[in-house]
Protein backbone atom coordinates (compact mmCIF):
# COMPACT_ATOMS: atom_id res chain seq x y z
CA UNK A 1 0.00 0.00 0.00
CA UNK A 2 1.25 3.19 -0.53
CA UNK A 3 2.00 5.98 2.16
CA UNK A 4 -1.00 7.42 3.79
CA UNK A 5 -1.51 10.80 5.67
CA UNK A 6 -4.56 10.97 7.87
CA UNK A 7 -5.97 14.39 8.34
CA UNK A 8 -8.77 15.19 10.94
CA UNK A 9 -11.11 18.17 11.11
CA UNK A 10 -11.61 20.00 14.36
CA UNK A 11 -11.26 22.90 14.06
CA UNK A 12 -14.72 24.36 14.86
CA UNK A 13 -16.80 25.63 17.61
CA UNK A 14 -19.76 23.27 16.80
CA UNK A 15 -22.48 26.51 17.21
CA UNK A 16 -24.95 23.84 17.72
CA UNK A 17 -24.33 22.84 20.54
CA UNK A 18 -24.93 25.63 22.30
CA UNK A 19 -21.32 25.49 24.61
CA UNK A 20 -18.16 27.31 24.94
CA UNK A 21 -16.36 24.16 24.99
CA UNK A 22 -14.92 22.59 21.50
CA UNK A 23 -17.48 20.24 20.21
CA UNK A 24 -14.51 17.97 19.75
CA UNK A 25 -14.23 18.08 23.88
CA UNK A 26 -17.51 17.19 24.91
CA UNK A 27 -17.30 13.67 26.88
CA UNK A 28 -18.84 10.76 25.10
CA UNK A 29 -19.83 7.89 27.89
CA UNK A 30 -16.59 9.03 29.66
CA UNK A 31 -13.58 10.35 27.47
CA UNK A 32 -14.03 13.46 24.48
CA UNK A 33 -15.51 12.50 21.10
CA UNK A 34 -12.08 13.73 19.30
CA UNK A 35 -10.55 10.75 21.42
CA UNK A 36 -12.63 7.82 19.80
CA UNK A 37 -11.36 9.26 15.98
CA UNK A 38 -7.64 8.80 17.04
CA UNK A 39 -8.37 5.75 18.71
CA UNK A 40 -9.41 4.44 15.40
CA UNK A 41 -6.33 6.05 13.76
CA UNK A 42 -4.20 4.54 15.62
CA UNK A 43 -4.83 1.17 14.79
CA UNK A 44 -4.12 2.34 11.10
CA UNK A 45 -0.29 2.02 9.52
CA UNK A 46 -0.01 5.69 8.38
CA UNK A 47 3.00 8.10 7.99
CA UNK A 48 1.32 10.99 9.46
CA UNK A 49 -0.92 11.95 11.72
CA UNK A 50 -2.19 15.56 11.74
CA UNK A 51 -4.74 17.64 13.21
CA UNK A 52 -6.61 20.71 12.67
CA UNK A 53 -7.66 22.87 15.37
CA UNK A 54 -8.86 26.39 15.49
CA UNK A 55 -11.11 26.89 17.64
CA UNK A 56 -9.72 27.43 21.76
CA UNK A 57 -7.16 25.38 20.31
CA UNK A 58 -5.20 25.53 23.31
CA UNK A 59 -7.61 22.78 24.83
CA UNK A 60 -7.34 20.46 22.47
CA UNK A 61 -3.34 20.87 22.43
CA UNK A 62 -3.53 20.75 26.19
CA UNK A 63 -5.35 17.00 26.06
CA UNK A 64 -3.70 15.90 23.28
CA UNK A 65 -0.02 16.54 24.11
CA UNK A 66 2.63 15.86 21.29
CA UNK A 67 0.70 12.41 19.99
CA UNK A 68 -0.13 14.40 16.87
CA UNK A 69 1.16 17.12 14.29
CA UNK A 70 -0.92 20.13 14.70
CA UNK A 71 -2.21 22.63 12.14
CA UNK A 72 -4.55 25.74 13.25
CA UNK A 73 -7.20 27.23 10.86
CA UNK A 74 -6.98 30.93 12.50
CA UNK A 75 -9.84 31.61 10.61
CA UNK A 76 -12.75 29.42 10.38
CA UNK A 77 -13.75 29.94 6.47
CA UNK A 78 -14.91 26.49 5.44
CA UNK A 79 -13.61 22.81 5.31
CA UNK A 80 -11.76 23.47 2.19
CA UNK A 81 -9.91 26.30 3.75
CA UNK A 82 -9.15 24.24 6.73
CA UNK A 83 -7.11 21.25 4.58
CA UNK A 84 -5.58 24.08 2.81
CA UNK A 85 -4.06 25.08 5.81
CA UNK A 86 -1.61 21.34 5.93
CA UNK A 87 -0.32 21.96 2.55
CA UNK A 88 3.01 23.36 3.80
CA UNK A 89 3.17 20.56 6.51
CA UNK A 90 2.97 18.47 3.85
CA UNK A 91 4.96 19.75 1.35
CA UNK A 92 7.44 17.00 1.16
CA UNK A 93 4.83 13.83 1.54
CA UNK A 94 4.03 11.62 -1.42
CA UNK A 95 0.76 9.56 -1.27
CA UNK A 96 -2.66 9.39 -0.36
CA UNK A 97 -4.96 11.82 2.63
CA UNK A 98 -7.11 10.21 4.06
CA UNK A 99 -9.63 13.21 5.82
CA UNK A 100 -11.98 12.37 8.68
CA UNK A 101 -14.18 14.65 10.87
CA UNK A 102 -12.94 14.44 14.77
CA UNK A 103 -17.05 14.52 15.51
CA UNK A 104 -17.77 11.12 13.86
CA UNK A 105 -16.64 8.70 16.70
CA UNK A 106 -18.02 5.26 15.63
CA UNK A 107 -16.19 4.74 12.58
CA UNK A 108 -14.62 1.59 12.52
CA UNK A 109 -11.09 0.69 11.53
CA UNK A 110 -12.03 -2.08 9.31
CA UNK A 111 -14.17 -0.06 6.80
CA UNK A 112 -11.21 2.28 6.73
CA UNK A 113 -9.25 -0.27 5.96
CA UNK A 114 -11.56 -0.89 2.98
CA UNK A 115 -11.67 2.51 2.03
CA UNK A 116 -7.84 2.65 1.45
CA UNK A 117 -7.49 -0.55 0.13
CA UNK A 118 -9.88 0.29 -2.63
CA UNK A 119 -8.89 3.73 -3.35
CA UNK A 120 -5.55 2.38 -3.86
CA UNK A 121 -6.34 -0.92 -5.85
CA UNK A 122 -8.16 1.29 -8.26
CA UNK A 123 -6.04 4.26 -8.59
CA UNK A 124 -8.83 6.63 -7.87
CA UNK A 125 -7.77 10.44 -7.12
CA UNK A 126 -10.39 10.45 -4.53
CA UNK A 127 -12.53 8.07 -3.31
CA UNK A 128 -15.67 9.61 -0.91
CA UNK A 129 -17.61 7.40 1.69
CA UNK A 130 -21.96 7.73 1.29
CA UNK A 131 -24.67 5.89 3.29
CA UNK A 132 -28.12 6.41 2.86
CA UNK A 133 -30.80 8.10 5.18
CA UNK A 134 -34.50 8.44 5.84
CA UNK A 135 -34.10 11.67 6.70
CA UNK A 136 -30.91 13.13 5.37
CA UNK A 137 -31.88 17.10 6.32
CA UNK A 138 -28.63 18.60 7.74
CA UNK A 139 -26.00 16.85 5.50
CA UNK A 140 -24.66 17.45 1.69
CA UNK A 141 -26.41 15.44 -0.59
CA UNK A 142 -24.37 13.05 -3.56
CA UNK A 143 -25.59 13.78 -7.12
CA UNK A 144 -25.79 11.00 -9.50
CA UNK A 145 -26.73 11.03 -12.91
CA UNK A 146 -29.02 8.54 -15.03
CA UNK A 147 -26.11 5.37 -14.97
CA UNK A 148 -25.34 6.03 -11.08
CA UNK A 149 -22.41 7.79 -11.80
CA UNK A 150 -20.87 10.46 -9.00
CA UNK A 151 -21.45 14.02 -10.27
CA UNK A 152 -20.76 16.17 -7.47
CA UNK A 153 -21.72 16.79 -4.15
CA UNK A 154 -24.25 19.90 -3.02
CA UNK A 155 -24.37 20.82 0.45
CA UNK A 156 -27.85 21.22 2.27
CA UNK A 157 -27.62 25.35 2.60
CA UNK A 158 -27.22 25.07 -1.40
CA UNK A 159 -29.81 22.38 -2.42
CA UNK A 160 -32.79 23.12 -4.71
CA UNK A 161 -36.12 21.67 -3.67
CA UNK A 162 -36.19 18.82 -5.86
CA UNK A 163 -32.86 17.84 -4.59
CA UNK A 164 -33.86 18.26 -1.21
CA UNK A 165 -35.70 14.40 -1.68
CA UNK A 166 -31.88 12.66 -2.08
CA UNK A 167 -31.31 10.25 0.66
CA UNK A 168 -27.34 9.33 -0.08
CA UNK A 169 -25.26 11.89 1.76
CA UNK A 170 -21.89 12.69 2.48
CA UNK A 171 -20.14 11.45 5.17
CA UNK A 172 -17.24 13.64 4.82
CA UNK A 173 -15.06 11.23 4.25
CA UNK A 174 -12.47 11.00 1.60
CA UNK A 175 -9.66 9.43 0.30
CA UNK A 176 -7.28 11.69 -1.96
CA UNK A 177 -4.10 11.37 -4.22
CA UNK A 178 -2.33 14.24 -2.28
CA UNK A 179 -1.09 16.14 -5.53
CA UNK A 180 -4.53 16.46 -7.27
CA UNK A 181 -6.50 17.09 -3.36
CA UNK A 182 -4.03 20.48 -2.92
CA UNK A 183 -4.38 21.49 -6.72
CA UNK A 184 -8.27 21.61 -6.54
CA UNK A 185 -8.10 23.37 -3.35
CA UNK A 186 -6.53 25.96 -4.86
CA UNK A 187 -9.31 26.20 -7.19
CA UNK A 188 -12.13 26.47 -4.78
CA UNK A 189 -14.37 29.41 -4.54
CA UNK A 190 -17.34 30.73 -2.10
CA UNK A 191 -19.75 30.77 -4.63
CA UNK A 192 -22.57 29.24 -2.22
CA UNK A 193 -25.40 30.63 0.21
CA UNK A 194 -22.74 30.19 3.22
CA UNK A 195 -19.88 32.38 1.25
CA UNK A 196 -17.33 29.49 2.53
CA UNK A 197 -14.52 27.10 0.82
CA UNK A 198 -16.59 23.62 0.61
CA UNK A 199 -13.85 20.56 0.52
CA UNK A 200 -16.97 18.74 -1.18
CA UNK A 201 -16.13 21.34 -4.31
CA UNK A 202 -12.92 19.37 -4.93
CA UNK A 203 -15.09 16.51 -5.77
CA UNK A 204 -16.51 18.66 -8.78
CA UNK A 205 -13.10 20.15 -9.68
CA UNK A 206 -11.74 16.62 -10.31
CA UNK A 207 -14.66 15.19 -12.12
CA UNK A 208 -14.38 18.44 -14.18
CA UNK A 209 -10.73 17.32 -15.28
CA UNK A 210 -11.71 13.66 -16.58
CA UNK A 211 -10.53 12.08 -13.41
CA UNK A 212 -11.44 8.93 -11.98
CA UNK A 213 -13.36 9.14 -8.58
CA UNK A 214 -14.70 6.21 -6.65
CA UNK A 215 -17.13 5.81 -3.81
CA UNK A 216 -18.04 3.25 -1.05
CA UNK A 217 -21.38 3.08 0.87
CA UNK A 218 -21.67 2.07 4.37
CA UNK A 219 -24.87 0.47 4.86
CA UNK A 220 -24.64 0.96 9.01
CA UNK A 221 -25.28 4.61 8.72
CA UNK A 222 -24.62 5.00 12.61
CA UNK A 223 -21.35 4.45 12.05
CA UNK A 224 -20.83 7.97 10.10
CA UNK A 225 -23.41 10.09 11.73
CA UNK A 226 -21.52 12.99 13.23
CA UNK A 227 -22.40 14.78 16.76
CA UNK A 228 -23.87 18.09 15.92
CA UNK A 229 -25.95 19.05 18.93
CA UNK A 230 -26.50 17.99 22.83
CA UNK A 231 -29.12 15.26 21.73
CA UNK A 232 -26.89 13.64 19.11
CA UNK A 233 -23.75 13.36 22.53
CA UNK A 234 -26.81 11.86 24.32
CA UNK A 235 -27.74 9.12 21.87
CA UNK A 236 -24.73 7.87 21.08
CA UNK A 237 -23.25 7.92 24.66
CA UNK A 238 -26.46 5.46 25.45
CA UNK A 239 -25.41 3.74 22.84
CA UNK A 240 -21.49 3.16 24.41
CA UNK A 241 -22.93 2.42 27.78
CA UNK A 242 -25.22 -0.17 26.46
CA UNK A 243 -22.69 -1.79 24.45
CA UNK A 244 -20.46 -1.96 27.48
CA UNK A 245 -23.26 -3.63 29.81
CA UNK A 246 -23.98 -6.09 27.05
CA UNK A 247 -20.42 -7.21 26.83
CA UNK A 248 -20.23 -7.40 30.85
CA UNK A 249 -23.38 -8.98 30.99
CA UNK A 250 -22.01 -11.50 28.32
CA UNK A 251 -19.30 -12.19 30.77
CA UNK A 252 -21.48 -12.94 33.93
CA UNK A 253 -22.22 -9.25 35.43
CA UNK A 254 -25.57 -9.19 36.46
CA UNK A 255 -26.85 -5.59 35.80
CA UNK A 256 -30.56 -4.80 37.50
CA UNK A 257 -31.39 -2.19 35.54
CA UNK A 258 -29.50 -1.29 32.43
CA UNK A 259 -31.06 2.00 31.73
CA UNK A 260 -30.28 3.29 34.72
CA UNK A 261 -26.31 2.51 35.15
CA UNK A 262 -23.85 4.03 33.05
CA UNK A 263 -20.35 1.76 33.40
CA UNK A 264 -17.53 3.39 30.79
CA UNK A 265 -15.15 0.96 28.89
CA UNK A 266 -12.08 -0.64 29.97
CA UNK A 267 -13.84 -1.22 33.52
CA UNK A 268 -13.52 -4.53 34.69
CA UNK A 269 -15.71 -6.51 36.82
CA UNK A 270 -15.90 -10.34 37.91
CA UNK A 271 -18.39 -12.59 37.47
CA UNK A 272 -21.24 -12.80 39.90
CA UNK A 273 -21.09 -9.38 40.84
CA UNK A 274 -24.24 -7.71 41.01
CA UNK A 275 -24.64 -3.82 40.21
CA UNK A 276 -27.79 -2.43 41.29
CA UNK A 277 -29.39 1.40 39.53
CA UNK A 278 -28.16 4.65 39.59
CA UNK A 279 -24.77 3.60 39.91
CA UNK A 280 -21.71 5.05 37.62
CA UNK A 281 -18.64 3.20 37.22
CA UNK A 282 -15.44 5.39 35.40
CA UNK A 283 -12.72 4.18 33.82
CA UNK A 284 -10.05 2.86 35.61
CA UNK A 285 -11.94 0.85 38.05
CA UNK A 286 -11.80 -2.55 38.49
CA UNK A 287 -14.26 -4.89 40.66
CA UNK A 288 -13.60 -8.78 41.37
CA UNK A 289 -15.97 -11.02 41.73
CA UNK A 290 -19.20 -12.00 44.42
CA UNK A 291 -19.08 -7.96 44.82
CA UNK A 292 -22.67 -5.96 45.53
CA UNK A 293 -22.07 -2.55 44.05
CA UNK A 294 -24.72 0.37 44.75
CA UNK A 295 -27.65 1.31 44.87
CA UNK A 296 -26.73 5.32 44.24
CA UNK A 297 -23.03 4.24 44.24
CA UNK A 298 -19.94 6.43 42.20
CA UNK A 299 -16.94 4.40 41.36
CA UNK A 300 -13.80 6.54 39.53
CA UNK A 301 -10.02 4.70 39.13
CA UNK A 302 -10.85 2.25 42.13
CA UNK A 303 -9.69 -0.78 42.90
CA UNK A 304 -12.40 -3.33 44.72
CA UNK A 305 -11.59 -7.16 45.26
CA UNK A 306 -13.97 -10.10 45.67
CA UNK A 307 -16.56 -9.60 47.74
CA UNK A 308 -16.89 -6.14 48.39
CA UNK A 309 -20.14 -4.32 49.34
CA UNK A 310 -20.42 -0.43 48.52
CA UNK A 311 -23.17 0.91 48.81
CA UNK A 312 -25.03 4.40 48.45
CA UNK A 313 -21.11 5.92 48.25
CA UNK A 314 -18.27 7.61 46.37
CA UNK A 315 -14.48 5.78 45.97
CA UNK A 316 -12.22 7.87 43.93
CA UNK A 317 -8.18 6.17 42.35
CA UNK A 318 -8.20 4.27 45.97
CA UNK A 319 -8.41 0.63 46.94
CA UNK A 320 -11.02 -1.56 48.68
CA UNK A 321 -9.78 -5.28 49.49
CA UNK A 322 -11.55 -8.41 49.98
CA UNK A 323 -14.55 -8.96 52.12
CA UNK A 324 -14.75 -5.15 52.94
CA UNK A 325 -17.88 -3.07 53.47
CA UNK A 326 -18.84 0.56 52.43
CA UNK A 327 -21.41 2.82 53.05
CA UNK A 328 -23.98 3.88 52.71
CA UNK A 329 -23.04 7.63 52.00
CA UNK A 330 -18.78 7.02 52.77
CA UNK A 331 -16.47 8.46 50.54
CA UNK A 332 -13.22 7.70 49.94
CA UNK A 333 -10.70 10.29 48.26
CA UNK A 334 -8.02 9.09 46.83
CA UNK A 335 -4.76 7.17 48.07
CA UNK A 336 -7.33 5.80 50.67
CA UNK A 337 -6.88 1.89 51.15
CA UNK A 338 -9.33 0.06 53.06
CA UNK A 339 -7.98 -3.32 53.65
CA UNK A 340 -9.55 -6.92 54.01
CA UNK A 341 -12.86 -7.07 56.08
CA UNK A 342 -12.84 -3.56 57.26
CA UNK A 343 -15.94 -1.39 57.45
CA UNK A 344 -16.09 1.88 56.50
CA UNK A 345 -19.88 3.14 57.71
CA UNK A 346 -22.13 6.03 57.32
CA UNK A 347 -21.29 9.42 56.92
CA UNK A 348 -17.39 8.46 57.02
CA UNK A 349 -14.51 10.07 54.99
CA UNK A 350 -11.25 9.38 53.92
CA UNK A 351 -8.58 10.73 52.54
CA UNK A 352 -4.73 9.05 51.84
CA UNK A 353 -6.11 6.92 55.02
CA UNK A 354 -4.75 3.03 55.47
CA UNK A 355 -7.70 1.22 56.91
CA UNK A 356 -6.58 -1.99 58.26
CA UNK A 357 -7.51 -5.64 57.96
CA UNK A 358 -10.66 -5.42 60.44
CA UNK A 359 -10.91 -2.21 61.52
CA UNK A 360 -14.21 -0.46 61.71
CA UNK A 361 -15.46 3.36 61.24
CA UNK A 362 -18.82 3.13 61.28
CA UNK A 363 -20.58 6.52 61.62
CA UNK A 364 -19.79 10.59 61.76
CA UNK A 365 -15.92 9.70 60.94
CA UNK A 366 -13.13 11.96 59.10
CA UNK A 367 -10.08 9.96 58.70
CA UNK A 368 -7.09 12.01 56.79
CA UNK A 369 -3.39 11.27 56.31
CA UNK A 370 -4.29 8.22 58.87
CA UNK A 371 -2.42 4.86 59.23
CA UNK A 372 -4.32 2.86 60.95
CA UNK A 373 -3.56 -0.41 61.99
CA UNK A 374 -5.67 -4.01 62.34
CA UNK A 375 -9.22 -4.85 64.22
CA UNK A 376 -9.09 -0.83 65.27
CA UNK A 377 -12.52 0.75 66.45
CA UNK A 378 -12.79 3.82 65.69
CA UNK A 379 -15.72 5.65 67.56
CA UNK A 380 -18.29 8.12 66.22
CA UNK A 381 -17.70 11.67 65.44
CA UNK A 382 -13.92 11.26 65.49
CA UNK A 383 -11.73 13.44 63.15
CA UNK A 384 -7.87 13.44 62.51
CA UNK A 385 -6.87 16.95 62.62
CA UNK A 386 -4.39 16.52 59.68
CA UNK A 387 -3.91 20.10 58.79
CA UNK A 388 -2.22 23.48 60.39
CA UNK A 389 -2.55 25.73 58.13
CA UNK A 390 0.80 25.57 55.86
CA UNK A 391 0.97 21.60 56.18
CA UNK A 392 -0.59 18.34 56.30
CA UNK A 393 0.59 16.03 59.24
CA UNK A 394 0.14 11.81 59.82
CA UNK A 395 -1.73 10.14 62.56
CA UNK A 396 -0.58 6.59 63.25
CA UNK A 397 -3.21 4.49 65.28
CA UNK A 398 -1.43 0.74 65.52
CA UNK A 399 -3.52 -2.69 65.75
CA UNK A 400 -6.28 -2.78 68.53
CA UNK A 401 -6.81 0.55 69.14
CA UNK A 402 -9.69 1.46 70.59
CA UNK A 403 -11.02 5.78 69.74
CA UNK A 404 -13.84 6.65 72.21
CA UNK A 405 -16.90 9.04 70.37
CA UNK A 406 -15.94 12.47 69.37
CA UNK A 407 -12.82 12.24 69.69
CA UNK A 408 -9.93 14.97 68.26
CA UNK A 409 -6.91 13.07 66.91
CA UNK A 410 -4.96 16.70 66.73
CA UNK A 411 -1.70 15.19 64.48
CA UNK A 412 1.18 14.34 63.86
CA UNK A 413 0.24 11.90 66.54
CA UNK A 414 0.99 8.54 67.02
CA UNK A 415 -1.31 5.55 69.38
CA UNK A 416 0.02 2.73 70.66
CA UNK A 417 -1.27 -1.14 70.21
CA UNK A 418 -3.68 -1.77 72.25
CA UNK A 419 -4.28 1.83 74.04
CA UNK A 420 -7.85 3.15 74.63
CA UNK A 421 -9.15 7.03 74.36
CA UNK A 422 -12.35 8.52 76.50
CA UNK A 423 -15.25 10.08 74.16
CA UNK A 424 -14.77 13.41 74.17
CA UNK A 425 -11.06 13.73 74.27
CA UNK A 426 -8.72 16.20 71.74
CA UNK A 427 -5.53 13.87 71.57
CA UNK A 428 -2.63 15.80 71.44
CA UNK A 429 0.26 13.77 72.57
CA UNK A 430 0.90 10.33 71.92
CA UNK A 431 -0.44 7.58 73.50
CA UNK A 432 1.80 4.69 74.73
CA UNK A 433 0.59 1.33 74.11
CA UNK A 434 -2.31 -0.48 76.34
CA UNK A 435 -2.58 2.94 78.07
CA UNK A 436 -6.19 4.84 78.62
CA UNK A 437 -6.32 8.63 77.34
CA UNK A 438 -9.09 10.87 78.70
CA UNK A 439 -8.52 14.28 77.42
CA UNK A 440 -11.46 16.46 78.48
CA UNK A 441 -12.05 19.06 81.39
CA UNK A 442 -13.47 17.77 84.06
CA UNK A 443 -17.40 18.67 84.22
CA UNK A 444 -18.54 21.47 86.87
CA UNK A 445 -22.60 21.90 87.80
CA UNK A 446 -22.85 25.28 88.72
CA UNK A 447 -25.73 25.37 91.35
CA UNK A 448 -28.65 27.78 90.82
CA UNK A 449 -26.99 29.15 87.42
CA UNK A 450 -30.95 29.13 85.42
CA UNK A 451 -32.22 31.10 88.67
CA UNK A 452 -29.83 33.64 88.62
CA UNK A 453 -30.00 34.19 84.60
CA UNK A 454 -33.64 34.90 85.25
CA UNK A 455 -33.14 37.33 87.75
CA UNK A 456 -30.55 39.29 86.10
CA UNK A 457 -32.51 39.71 83.12
CA UNK A 458 -35.52 41.41 85.23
Amino acid sequence: MRDTAVIIMAAGKGKRMKSNLPKVLHNLAGKPILNYVLDTVDQLEVKRKILIIGYKSDKIRELMGDKIEYVEQKEQLGTAHAVLQTKKLLSGFKGDVLILSGDVPFLTVKNLKKLLEYHQANNFFCTLVSTVLKNPKGYGRIIRDKKGEIKGIIEEADLSTDKKKITEINSGIYCFNKEKLFQALEKVTTDNKQREYYLTDTVKILLGEGLTIGNIIIKDYSEILGINNQLDLADASQKVYQKTLQNLMLQGVTIVDPNSTFIERGVKIGQDTIIYPFTIIEKGTKIGSNCFIGPYSHLIDADIGKGVRVWASIIESSAVKEGANIGPYAHLRPETVVEKGAKIGNFVELKKTIMGEGSKASHLTYLGDATIGKKVNIGAGTITCNYDGEKKHKTVIEDGVFIGSNNSLVAPVKLGKDSYTGAGSTITEDVPAGNLAIARSRQTNISGWRKKKKEDKS
